[in-house]
């Protein structure tokens, strides 16, 4: 909730920053010839195209990484907020803030992973489960065969909740690592 706040905070401040430019430029075209000289207007003109276009480059980019810094910043409630795909985002910035090569994966939904991490040599296919309730057994099947699907060195689940104990069972036996809420928060605390 608050990240959709943030992000339509971001939008509106570039918009209004665009629209002030556009309002200032066209103000200038009509009012600077009748104040200065004709000469001058064109070099006033330039700078301000110039300034423009240095404006125009510099917010998209700067609006990005004020965005990822503000998700973040999220803490467990915030995260327990998110629909689904804002929890695969933070898990992406997260991850990409612990160093790992981030991918989003595409491939037919009975196959996919939610994320694919690159580090060190190891390639890792992940399943984010937001879920309000404990996550079980066929989510440890699923990830099992999303990682042969994807040939990864391993699979992992994360989720904001927690595993049932069958689901422990069975991640032990395939070498799935299970990252639960309290791993999450440890995770969250060492950014």
């Amino acid at each position: 909730m608050t990240k959709m706040k943030d992000k339509n905070e971001a939008d509106t401040l570039f918009d209004k920053t665009l629209l002030g430019i556009m309002g200032f430029l066209i103000a200038s075209h009509f009012v600077l010839p009748l104040i200065i000289q004709p000469q001058a207007d064109i070099f006033i003109v330039i700078a301000i195209m110039i300034i423009s276009v240095a404006v125009y480059v510099y917010l998209p980019p700067n609006r990005k990484r004020i965005q990822k810094r503000r998700l973040l910043q999220s803490d467990i409630k915030e995260i327990d907020t998110m629909q689904r795909i804002e929890f695969r985002r933070y898990l992406e910035e997260l991850f990409e803030n612990m160093g790992y090569k981030v991918e989003l994966p595409s491939a037919p939904d009975h196959y996919e992973a939610d994320l694919l991490l690159k580090k060190n040599g190891k390639f890792i296919a992940v399943l984010a489960k937001h879920y309000s309730k404990t996550v079980g057994v066929d989510s440890v099947q699923q990830v099992f065969s999303v990682k042969a699907y994807y040939k990864a060195h391993e699979a992992w689940i994360v989720t904001n909740n927690t595993f049932t104990k069958n689901a422990y069972d069975l991640a032990k036996k395939n070498s799935v690592k299970l990252v639960d809420r309290g791993q999450l928060i440890n995770l969250i605390n060492e950014r």
